[in-house]
């Protein structure tokens, strides 16, 4: 092969949608974002956990949920989520996402959709709610989510903060945080302060995300929530334990670029919105 066809063999764009290795090495021309300035780790975190055009962004997160019980870890299920998203312009450092998710789980042994939780706190076996499709739109700024904290009528207060950064680069790589701190008072269906720290750290190249003309950059995750049990049907009233999930997860623009096993049980699951993913953002 001669040495012209290699370079654009290795040029073209990977599986996943992404520039590959050379196209990465290339952004290095430009100048790279500085993650101590707010305008360019709101660049840093979009091209990461988003992007800058419509397009729609995948991510996966592959996890275990766990027990947190006098300082001892217990393995409860393994969770398989998928998000998908788009975005589009609302005004200087301003853009909306529109997001859906969905969470399955499973088996830490067979690998089959879990239909019974057997409580090792309470020795309860207990029926097993699968979530729910969540769809969400957000309003993000130069720091993070614009959001008010606003009292539901017939519930406690509900305060949030959704931020991003900071963001840390060491040679090539980048690291930035991109977190959700949520409590909700009481009253509610759990009958206590409710607890939601969902932290998440995304990766990539600071090369690729300098690179003026890459829209959303190839990109990992790793993953860790530490909360109260916020589900009724677990049965975790009375017991004071934490529940806890440890994960990863990488971003694709294309749903082939998912794992298999979510994949899986989104064809079983909802059919209607693998056969249509870009109008199921929307629903």
């Amino acid at each position: 092969m001669k040495r012209r066809t290699v370079l654009g063999a290795l040029g073209g764009v990977a599986a996943g949608g992404f520039p590959t290795i050379i196209g990465a090495k290339s952004a290095r021309a430009a100048a790279l974002l500085d993650p101590n300035k707010p305008e360019d780790l709101y660049t840093i975190h979009r091209k990461l956990n988003f992007s800058f055009d419509e397009k729609p962004v995948f991510w996966f997160i592959e996890a275990t949920r766990f027990g947190l019980k006098d300082y001892e870890f217990t393995p409860f299920w393994k969770m398989h989520v998928g998000m998908v998203s788009k975005v589009k312009d609302t005004g200087e450092h301003l853009y909306e996402s529109s997001f859906m998710s969905t969470i399955f789980y499973s088996d830490l042994e067979t690998g089959k959709l879990l239909e019974t939780f057997h409580n090792p706190y309470t020795g309860q076996k207990r029926p097993v709610n699968q979530p729910t499709v969540a769809r969400i739109k957000r309003t993000h700024g130069l720091t993070g989510v614009v959001s008010d904290a606003r009292p539901r009528e017939g519930s406690g207060a509900v305060s949030r903060k959704d931020v991003i950064g900071p963001a840390h680069v060491i040679n090539d790589d980048v690291w930035c945080n991109g977190d959700l701190v949520v409590k909700a008072e009481t009253p509610n269906n759990l009958d206590m302060t409710i607890h939601v720290n969902d932290w998440s750290t995304y990766h990539g190249s600071i090369s690729e995300v300098s690179d003026p003309d890459v829209m959303s950059a190839a990109a990992t995750h790793t993953f860790n929530d530490i909360n109260t049990f916020n589900h009724p049907w677990i049965g975790m009233q009375g017991v004071t334990a934490n529940s806890v999930s440890r994960g990863y997860g990488r971003k694709s623009r294309t749903v082939e670029g998912m794992p298999p096993a979510w994949r899986g049980f989104m064809a079983d699951q909802h059919p209607d919105i693998m056969a249509d993913i870009d109008g199921a953002i929307e629903g």
